[in-house]
């Protein structure tokens, strides 16, 4: 005879399941209070100064750059925390994870990592809309910037759209250093525009020359060879290589920090030599965020590609947009 509703539920309510869940109640909130437990102190390592011992933002006013940093770390080493937790809560590392819950379904992959990270400045969106546009975090710093001071932009992969260059120099005395192996000058808005430097070259982890005869250098070379220490701000836009090519800026850095103040770049799934929509693609790509986020990166915004979903439907949402702020350093977005 089936047991009856009632006899389960007396079942369940006898000492050792009682004791069992209690146990396991405290055992899971132990695991995530300690996972969550050491935020607080990489904040006070990376800004050498107090913070609450409660791990709760600072109250009132933020008056100043340093304050709404400390915040904002604080919101971004939480959030890192708690990514780490649901990971694990979703089978993550077990054949039981499926970064793809249902066909294509790529929003879950890009749900993983979102800006955790607030601009301490204006945040306004430079260039075209659609596709080419980039959300620039510290605009009017730039706008505002003394012409006696140095702004210097890298720009990797510009085809046919330079809109964001065209306003970036028309709004700013800033100069644009742009690198493109796969065409031969600039086109579109920016073209013709003295402020544009531009050099038939690629951008990658090592300096060579490969089989089809295209030059491909160093961030840390290309720097040298145009008299530059730091760059206000690095955009890379080149169709899945910006893997290889930012792992090798961070090979070159290991122990230091990266030299520009901001990074607006797009991420590709299923595209270059990196990057499968599948488990062990999500692993190497969730590696490589993390690594970048270990290096100071931190990202305050982003903005999936509807252009390239209604190009390719089928494959969901393969591209997205993201804008990070460099915290370490001293330039001029963390002191402005």
């Amino acid at each position: 005879m089936a047991a009856s509703y009632a006899d389960i539920v007396r079942g369940l309510l006898r000492p050792r399941f009682i004791i069992l869940a209690v146990l396991t109640i405290f055992t899971f909130t132990t695991y995530t209070r300690m996972k969550e437990s050491n935020y607080r102190a990489r904040v006070k390592a990376v800004y050498q100064c107090p913070i609450p011992d409660n791990g709760r933002s600072p109250a009132g006013s933020l008056v100043t750059i340093k304050d709404r940093l400390i915040r904002s770390e604080l919101q971004h080493q939480r959030h890192v925390a708690q990514r780490g937790i649901f990971l694990e809560q979703s089978g993550f590392g077990s054949w039981g994870f499926n970064v793809w819950p249902t066909d294509k379904d790529s929003l879950n992959w890009w749900g993983y990592f979102p800006p955790s990270f607030n601009c301490p400045h204006d945040l306004q969106r430079v260039g075209r809309y659609n596709d080419g546009g980039k959300w620039m975090c510290g605009m009017s710093v730039l706008e505002n910037l003394d012409p006696s001071k140095k702004c210097v932009i890298y720009s990797m992969g510009v085809y046919d759209d330079s809109s964001w260059e065209a306003e970036m120099m028309d709004r700013t005395h800033c100069e644009v250093w742009a690198f493109d192996g796969s065409v031969e000058d600039v086109a579109g808005d920016a073209k013709g525009n003295p402020k544009m430097h531009f050099s038939k070259v690629f951008i990658g982890n090592e300096d060579r020359v490969d089989a089809e005869g295209s030059v491909w250098k160093t961030l840390p070379t290309i720097m040298k060879e145009n008299g530059h220490e730091w760059i206000d701000v690095l955009k890379a836009d080149i169709e899945g290589y910006e893997y290889q090519t930012l792992d090798g800026l961070m090979d070159a850095y290991q122990g230091s920090h990266l030299p520009f103040s901001q990074l607006q770049v797009e991420l590709h799934l299923a595209s270059g030599p990196n990057m499968t929509p599948d488990v062990k693609g999500f692993t190497k790509f969730k590696r490589w965020f993390e690594r970048l986020e270990k290096m100071h990166m931190r990202p305050f915004m982003s903005e999936l590609s509807l252009v390239a979903h209604l190009l390719t439907p089928s494959e969901g949402f393969i591209c997205s947009e993201y804008s990070f702020i460099n915290i370490a350093g001293n330039h001029r977005l963390l002191h402005a």
